[in-house]
């Protein structure tokens, strides 16, 4: 409560101390004044009265003996002591007169009074001594030689001022009185000023603070109308208006959060030191490959960026660079940002895009177009050079004709296949794909598939196997579209269970239910050669040709790369999709997941 740091204890002090000056001050300055003054007028006084009191004594010496009780007329302060010779003493009858009597007997054992009497002469003695142990006490003694009828008197005229002792213990106990009035007063003043402006500082000082932790429950309080209560009332007009910024910033700062999260681009924020101070997912993936690729650790900015970052804040300028980071692809943008007085870079937002996908979709737009090409020039020429051979005769009877249009009329239909290929594709891919489900029986649907790759399959040395779950007989779906979704998948299967070595090549189909998931299964299974894990990704995206997702040969080169997109498209249009499992060498699944429709 009483603490020297506090506003309330130094004003308190500063007053108490002024006020303490003040009046010790004044009251030393005025009894000193006073008493000096007193004092000397009493002493003017004996020594006026004296005087006369001489003046008397030497014109007639009989009429101040004989009427020594009047002589208080002049001065009730004054003692008289006449002394004659072989006769008594004679006093005057002062009001103070056995008090002073001893005063004068103390006087005469005094050095300075024996001195004077010595000398023979008369004398005036006017000091200051100390009766009974007490304060300096002034006085005055008047010896004044006379004759009366022929005797040698003395007249000894005394005064001091003891009287007035009482009156300055009056004066000191009016000092020590108004001391503890003093000290009163101060302590109801500390308690008033802790009251009227301690306690509301001090709720000013705990309400700034709250405010500080954005905590704005608390609103000052005041009853006066002071500046205490002006500053309370601007605090609580200060509390709301920050209540309001503040939730207005909060609001603003979750929006951005949430539209920095959800973008698709990457955002770093580097300060001037180079220091991460804000990124998002899209940000801390970037840097997690970085990190990997640069093997530093995650507490380090990889190099590449450091240069880059360091080249932006030296020269401040944009700077969009492209950059290749193991199979990932980015298109980095380095924005210099500056400060309030626009002379110097306070950080660097770096703006991150993954064109991985862009750059993948270009390479294998570039390999499809070459495919496509090799794959329409083979059936093209071969439809030119047969159709020139029955023009100009060459195919001399009926039969090689027919043989020869044969295989015209088949490289006709691969062509059209794979054109359909691609317009299925470019339908779907847009959205536009009609289904025309019926209930279509499982058991007759995969039995006609495999008649269909019978041939191939024996050629292959490839055994076909077919599971059905008892409980799944049939499913409502589009057979036209289902079909060309197992075309591709098995012959996928069997093409490439073909290029292993193994001495038990399988293709086998599995038709079940899971009943956690409320799912219709249908796994399309081959122990060939299986997709590598990094490209498990891409096998469904268009133009990725799936001979590279396989241990690829040089006797695999068909293909237009657009199969598994077209499954994957399809069976989405049944409200399903398409997982991909596969070891490398061992097994490939490709599971369909249908909704079960019971």
């Amino acid at each position: 409560m009483f603490k020297l740091s506090s506003l309330v204890t130094r004003i308190w002090l500063a007053t108490m101390l002024a006020i303490g000056f003040f009046l010790f001050t004044a009251t030393q300055v005025y009894g000193i004044i006073y008493k000096k003054n007193i004092e000397e007028n009493y002493m003017n006084d004996f020594e006026s009265s004296i005087n006369s009191l001489v003046s008397i004594l030497e014109e007639d010496p009989g009429f101040l003996i004989e009427n020594i009780d009047k002589s208080r007329a002049y001065d009730p302060h004054l003692s008289l002591i006449v002394k004659l010779d072989d006769e008594p003493l004679i006093y005057s009858s002062n009001i103070y007169l056995e008090e002073q009597l001893n005063n004068f007997n103390q006087i005469k054992s005094t050095s300075k009074f024996e001195t004077a009497l010595a000398s023979g002469e008369n004398f005036l003695i006017i000091d200051k001594t100390s009766f009974n142990g007490k304060i300096n006490t002034p006085y005055i003694l008047k010896k004044q030689d006379f004759n009366f009828n022929d005797q040698e008197g003395q007249l000894y005229i005394y005064g001091d001022l003891s009287f007035l002792n009482s009156t300055y213990s009056r004066m000191k106990t009016w000092s020590a009185i108004n001391a503890i009035l003093y000290i009163i007063i101060g302590i109801l003043l500390f308690y008033y000023l802790q009251r009227r402006l301690g306690k509301p500082l001090k709720q000013l000082r705990d309400i700034a603070y709250d405010y500080a932790k954005n905590d704005f429950s608390k609103q000052a309080q005041s009853n006066y109308k002071d500046e205490l209560a002006q500053l309370a009332l601007a605090m609580n007009k200060m509390g709301k208006s920050l209540e309001v910024t503040g939730a207005a910033t909060r609001q603003e700062k979750e929006l951005l959060e949430n539209i920095v999260t959800s973008i698709s681009t990457g955002v770093l924020y580097y300060n001037q030191d180079k220091t991460l101070l804000m990124s998002n997912p899209l940000g801390d993936e970037f840097l997690q490959h970085l990190y990997r690729s640069n093997q530093v650790m995650k507490t380090v900015i990889p190099e590449v960026l450091e240069h880059r970052i360091d080249s932006v804040i030296k020269f401040p300028e944009k700077v969009i660079y492209e950059n290749n980071i193991e199979e990932y692809y980015y298109r980095i943008t380095l924005i210099p940002l500056f400060d309030e007085n626009l002379e110097s870079v306070r950080g660097v937002l770096v703006s991150i895009q993954n064109i991985t996908k862009e750059k993948r979709l270009d390479i294998m737009r570039n390999d499809f177009i070459n495919n496509i090409s090799h794959e329409l020039r083979t059936p093209l020429v071969m439809i030119q050079g047969y159709s020139e051979a029955i023009l100009d005769d060459v195919a001399e009877t009926q039969e090689e004709k027919k043989e020869m249009a044969k295989i015209i009329g088949e490289e006709s239909i691969r062509m059209n296949r794979m054109v359909n290929e691609m317009l299925d594709s470019s339908r779907m891919e847009a959205g536009f794909i009609k289904l025309t489900k019926m209930d279509v029986y499982f058991e007759d649907f995969f039995k006609n598939l495999f008649t269909r790759f019978a041939t191939m399959s024996e050629k292959n040395n490839i055994q076909m196997e077919l599971k059905i779950d008892s409980n799944l007989n049939s499913y409502f779906m589009d057979e036209d579209k289902m079909n060309q979704v197992f075309v591709n998948l098995i012959n996928n299967a069997i093409r490439h269970t073909s290029l292993t070595k193994k001495e038990k090549k399988k293709v086998g189909i599995w038709v079940h239910l899971d009943k956690i998931m409320d799912e219709v299964l249908i796994e399309v299974i081959d122990n060939g050669t299986g997709i590598l894990e990094e490209d498990i990704p891409y096998v469904f995206d268009r133009f990725y040709k799936a001979d590279k997702s396989r241990m690829v040969m040089k006797e695999n080169k068909t293909g237009t790369g657009i199969g598994l997109s077209i499954v994957k498209n399809i069976v989405e249009a049944h409200n399903g999709f398409v997982e991909v499992k596969s070891v490398v060498n061992e097994q490939t699944k490709f599971i369909i997941h249908l909704p079960y429709l019971d």
